[in-house]
This record gives C-alpha cells, structure tokens and sequence, in this order.
C-alpha cells in the first residue's frame, strides 16, 4: 500500500531540482525590459509573489504552483494554471499531509498509527526571476522547526476518536522515538470469551462393537459381539453444565457478548437416577441406552424380551419397548418391532424388523426388510399408523366443525356422533381400518400396557362399527383420541437411539435401512438394496457384492463387487468408494459417475480420480436391480 509522501523527501526534492532557467531563456531578460513590455509579468522575492498587469493589448501573466504550495485567487483555490492581474487577491498556503493518522480495524478490535512525519518545518518560496510564466516552490527551512508530533498529541488524537481503553503507550513512544513509518498496532480491544455448551459424557459405548478372535489359525466368527453393559449402582454418565462466556469490548469500549452456552436437557429413564452432581447412576444391570433429540436426551437401561426358539405363528409378531433377543429364525411374514435393539442369531425369512436401535443378524437374510434409528421409527407400525390416524382425526374433526356451521346457518340441529357417523362413511372411510390396524399392533405388545394405552384402545374400539360411533362418540372423545394417539407417535420417536448400525453376515434379496452403519460380517450382500446415513463396510476381503446397489452418505469400503456373470452393482457415496476388486459396475461418488467394464483392483474412487476420468453423466443412467 502506498504511503503519502513527506514533507521531508518532498523538500528535498524540490531543493535538488533544478529551478534555474536555460541561458537564453526568457528569465534572463532584465525587470527593466518586462518593465517596458506590453504583457504582464510575476516574480517572487522574499516570500512574496508580485504580480504586474499587462498594457493595453498586451498578454495576462499565468501562474501555476507545485506541491504543497496552492495558490489562492479572489479566494479561490486555484488548481492548474491561471491568469492574474495587479487587480487579482493572490495569496498562497502549504497544504501539507497530516503527521500522523489514526486508524481502525473493520472489526474495531485494533488501532493504528502511521507516523509521515515527525518534525514539521517552516517553508519558505523559492525566489524566481521576473517572467511572463512562473512556477511557485516552497522548500523548507530546516533551522526552523514549527511543530513536532509528541506523545500527548497521539493520545489526544485516539481520545478525539473515543478511543481510551489498552492503549499501548509503550509502542507510541517507540514509534515516536525510533520511527518505522509503518502501521503499528496501539490500542487493541479485548475479544469475547465464548460460552462452552453443556455436554454429556458418556462412560459406555453407544454402539455394539465387533471385534473377531483368532484361536490356534482359525477365526471365530460366533463371539464376535460385545454388547454394552452396566452394574446396578454403576455411574454411566455425566452431564457437564454450560458455563456462561466473558464479555469483551473493542478499541472504542463498546461491549462485545460471548456465544450464549447452550443447555442440554438430561433426564434418566425410569432405570436410572441424576445425583446433584449430574451422573446418571443404573439402577439395575442391563444395556445402557441414550435416546432423544436436538437439546434433548434420555439416558436409561433397556429392558429385553428374550425368545428362545423361533419367531413364527406361535408366537406371534413381537412388538416390544427395549431390546429384543432371538434366539433362532424369524419366519416368513413375521414382524419384529424394537424400541431398542434388536439381535438375532438364527436366519431371517420374509420378515420385516424395525428397531429405534441398532439391528445385528448372525444368521442369512433372504427377502428381509431390515429398518434401524430413524428409519425404525418411520417403518414402525405403531408410528405410522398413529400418525396417519391421528392427523385423518383431525381432519375429520375439522370436517364436522364446518359441517355444524351450515346445519346452524338453516336453523336446524344435528347429533354430533350423527355427523362423525356419515363422515366416516362416505368421506373417511380408512379411519376404522387404521384403529383396527393399530388394535393388531397393541395385540402383539409384548410388555404391560401403560394407562394411556389401555385408555387408547377403548377409544379405538369405538371407530370399529356405525353402531359404536353414533352410540358412543362425542367431541370429547373425538379429542381425547386425537391426543392420546399424538402422545404415542412421540413416544415412539424419542426412543429413536442417537448412534446405531446394523450389522449382518449375509443377505439375499432383501432391504436393509440404517440411521448409522451398515457393516457386513462375513459372505456379503446379492441382489440387495442397502442404504446408510453413514457408512457402509465389507469386513472380510472375500465378501461378495453382486447385482446389488448400496448407498452411503459418507463412504463405502467394498471387496469382491460384481462378477464375471455380469452381476453389476451401483456404489454411490458422497466421500469416496473404495473396492479390493471391481469386476464390473457403476460407481457414484458426488454428482460424479463412472461405469467400470474391466477389472479394478484396490481402487480408490473419490471426487478427484472422477474428475480425471471425466466421468460426469446423470445418475438416472445407472441401471436399477
């Protein structure tokens, strides 16, 4: 950045300039013989410029001045060359650059100081000869020192721009005294100290672990989960209060607030206590889990609904508020729905499993539909059906209101259970099915009902038939149904787990949907459709992944994709794919895809090697299974 040139350098510049006129020049003539001219003429002697006017019919004398000098006509300050006469005010002045500046940050956190200049001194006009034309100098005089900056006059100065608080009066005085001529940094305010949000510290692993023993050269692949689990007594969390940040201020004092600290708000479930302290003690043995979201989170110990054989007709679809065990097959048709984890070691058959928790498999998955987390909560029939049910109630509700309106407006009455009656029967005719629906779900339950259950399926009873709508339902009900079913969908939502995965050994034909990892233990996925809101891994460098499409949010890390039967897989990430081997297939990483028809080994697909394959076509391309 350019700086304003000194009056110093700029005296010296014009002191070794040469203001001396060329032998034969006009400047040589005589005063005598300007005198005796017709047009006027100028000269400056001793600090004056004199000015002479023309004869009758002779030329104006012109005059123009170099820097600092500004010349002043008629009170004009005048810019460039003019004409003057004796009958012209002609005065002049030194504009000079200030000594020093003051400036300020874009943020107001720092001051500086620039100093041009330390010594000002008094100028003087250079004398020049008589002439029709003239230039006016000034240089100074370097005996005479006029003003000199100091240390009162910089204090004065960030004072003038409310400036008075971490003045760093030692930086002044060395500017002043060993000048840089450089920005330097006098005053600077004080930033604000954010606030530290309030944070849960958990002494337990959110997630089932695996981890695979090998014993005398032979892998074992049965004891390879490690569940989570506490003691009775045992302290499983902290919580970690906000604390509150410092409030700052810049060079001008004005106050800068701190990031206000978040709050978390911590409560335990109903196995678990908070002390004062914040921990979060178990009250009994089992799997700790911390459920909840956005500023809110549950911590509590699951309960376990265990199943000693398999899951068929005999025992019925399973729907249970923790975590369930199985401890063989889950047959054709067959619903398991978790509010915790759910852990099976025989095989799936044509069944349908949603956990709000994590899901791990031992056995072979053939035509499974698998949800975890979030998509546990959204294919849980319990959510979806109080969902819908409840917002079709208050749909009907509204529908009977304007309803009431037009039979008020003809002056005639109608029974409100009436009107609830014909709507459902001509208009909303799916609410019976959806009570029915969820009476089979409450069937399967297998734990006790809560009051508000009980209470819900009373209510529910009443959508079944005309006969009970128009003998039993009121407004009342109407409402009391709407809220009982808006409480049981939250329900189900907030026991939606904060980390979860599902973990499996094999699969076939099936759909497996995960809120966390994806991780395949053992042979590998065919003709499958897997999605993950993190990753997706193959454990083993032999696992197979034929003819199916995986997508991940973040990465995928793959071994034996396609095969030589042309089984083409889709693989898109938003990080990157890597695969051990790539028989054939297409590959999406971003807004990137590539087609791959040859052999691939220990590839790295990521938005880098896409753009160097110029592999950019839409995905709509990529086949479908």
């Amino acid at each position: 950045m350019s700086r304003p040139i000194s009056d110093e350098e700029l005296g010296r510049m014009i002191q070794n300039a040469d203001t001396h006129d060329t032998p034969g020049s006009r400047s040589q003539l005589t005063e005598q013989s300007f005198e005796s001219g017709q047009d006027g003429w100028i000269k400056i002697k001793d600090n004056k410029i004199h000015v002479f006017s023309p004869k009758s019919g002779g030329k104006m004398a012109s005059i123009h001045a170099l820097p600092p000098v500004a010349l002043i006509i008629n009170q004009n300050i005048i810019a460039g060359k003019a004409n003057v006469s004796q009958e012209d005010t002609l005065s002049w002045e030194l504009q000079h650059s200030p000594m020093f500046e003051i400036s300020v940050s874009p943020d107001q956190m720092e001051a500086y100081l620039i100093l041009h200049t330390r010594e000002r001194y008094e100028w003087n006009l250079v004398d020049a000869p008589a002439s029709h034309t003239i230039t006016v100098r000034a240089v100074p005089n370097r005996d005479r020192v006029i003003d000199t900056v100091q240390f009162k006059h910089v204090i004065n100065a960030l004072e003038h721009r409310g400036i008075y608080k971490n003045i760093d009066k030692a930086a002044i005085l060395n500017e002043l005294e060993s000048p840089t001529h450089q920005s330097i940094v006098i005053a600077r305010g004080q930033a604000s100290v954010p606030g530290t949000d309030a944070r849960l510290e958990l002494f337990f692993p959110e997630q089932i672990e695996t981890v695979f023993h090998e014993a005398g050269g032979v892998v074992d692949y049965r004891s390879h989960r490690r569940i989570p689990s506490v003691h009775e007594g045992e302290i499983i969390a902290t919580k970690h209060a906000p604390v509150e940040g410092i409030p700052g201020f810049d060079v001008f004092g004005n106050e800068l607030l701190p990031r206000v600290a978040k709050d978390l708000e911590v409560e335990a479930g109903e196995f678990t206590e908070m002390n004062p302290l914040g921990q979060i003690v178990a009250l009994r043995p089992g799997r700790p889990r911390m459920t909840g979201k956005g500023n809110r989170r549950q911590i509590d110990i699951s309960n376990a609904f265990i199943v000693d054989g398999n899951v068929d007709l005999r025992t019925g679809n399973i729907v249970f508020a923790g975590d369930v065990i199985i401890n063989g097959d889950v047959n054709e048709h067959m619903i398991i729905e978790s509010l915790g984890n759910v852990y099976v070691h025989g095989n799936i058959y044509n069944a349908t499993i949603t956990a709000t928790g994590s899901i791990s498999i031992d056995g072979t998955i053939i035509g499974g539909k698998i949800y975890s987390g979030y998509f546990g909560v959204m294919f849980n029939r319990m959510y979806a059906v109080s969902k819908q049910l409840s917002q079709e109630i208050r749909q009907l509700d509204m529908a009977a209101y304007k309803l009431a309106e037009e039979v008020t407006a003809r002056q005639q009455t109608v029974r409100y259970s009436q009107m609830i009656m014909l709507l459902i029967e001509r208009k909303f005719r799916n609410v019976p099915e959806l009570a029915r629906e969820l009476l089979q779900v409450f069937s399967s339950i297998q734990h006790v009902e809560s009051r508000d259950s009980e209470q819900l399926k009373g209510l529910l009873h009443h959508f079944l038939h005309s006969t009970t709508i128009l003998e039993q339902l009121n407004e009342e009900k109407l409402s009391s149904t709407r809220s009982l079913l808006e409480g049981l969908y939250a329900s189900v939502s907030s026991m939606q787990e904060i980390e979860v995965n599902v973990e499996l050994a094999r699969c076939q034909s099936s759909e497996i949907k995960s809120n966390g990892d994806i991780m395949i233990t053992r042979e590998g996925v065919v003709q499958s459709d897997l999605y993950s809101a993190g990753s997706i891994a193959f454990l083993l460098e032999n696992s197979v992944c034929r003819g199916s499409r995986l997508q991940a949010e973040d990465r995928i890390i793959a071994s034996m994709v396609g095969s030589d039967a042309n089984s083409r897989c889709v693989l898109q990430a938003k990080q990157h794919v890597y695969v051990r081997k790539l028989y054939n297939g297409y590959i999406v990483v971003g807004d990137y895809r590539h087609h791959v028809f040859e052999t691939i080994e220990n590839q790295l697909f990521d938005a880098e090697y896409m753009q160097s394959r110029q592999a950019m076509q839409p995905l709509a391309d990529a086949p479908r299974r």
